[in-house]
């Protein structure tokens, strides 16, 4: 793992400018379970998002392709708990980090993602935040086709990284369509 680590790094600083490639990725997804990172459950929840991203640069290596995106993203969640209707919205900029085991950008690669986040409501199903502004993480598994689109499953997960007191974190899941253009 810090081979890895190191590497992708590494490969930061070395980057060779890519040939701008621009991705509207939409998603639709669930809330999660405490089975996770966080402490409570929004498992009832409904999201669905947008996301743009930017590749700024990219570099092929032993290990595979490695590809350095901008991302802004929104998504909506909602859930009926009680009788009543709860929404929520986050809007996320982070850096994205993706790898493809061959040196070309096609078929499987994965992805993370950390950057910061802003969620409209602290209290959002069983979850009370602490703070609007959290940090963003994500992990995600895909496969890119030959058109150029590519499909996804991610785990997006948000708390404030425990610069206060309680962190009870924010989950969910989705899966995601890439229009490359």
């Amino acid at each position: 793992m810090r081979r890895l680590l190191a590497t992708a790094l590494l490969c930061s600083f070395f980057a060779i400018p890519a040939r701008a490639e621009q991705e509207l990725i939409l998603s639709a997804g669930k809330g999660l379970d405490d089975t996770l990172i966080q402490r409570d459950s929004i498992a009832g929840s409904e999201m669905f998002g947008a996301n743009y991203s930017y590749r700024f640069a990219e570099y092929p290596h032993t290990t595979g392709l490695w590809q350095w995106w901008a991302q802004g993203s929104y998504s909506h969640l909602y859930i009926n708990r009680d009788g009543l209707s709860r929404n929520q919205d986050i809007f996320e900029l982070k850096p994205v980090l993706r790898w493809y085991p061959r040196q070309q950008a096609g078929g499987l690669f994965a992805e993370a993602g950390v950057g910061a986040a802003y969620l409209s409501e602290k209290n959002f199903g069983e979850i009370e935040l602490t703070t609007h502004g959290n940090f963003a993480l994500h992990f995600a598994a895909g496969y890119r086709l030959r058109s150029g689109c590519a499909v996804s499953v991610r785990y997006s997960h948000f708390s404030n990284g425990y610069t206060n007191r309680p962190n009870p974190g924010f989950d969910f899941g989705s899966l995601n369509w890439h229009f490359s253009f």
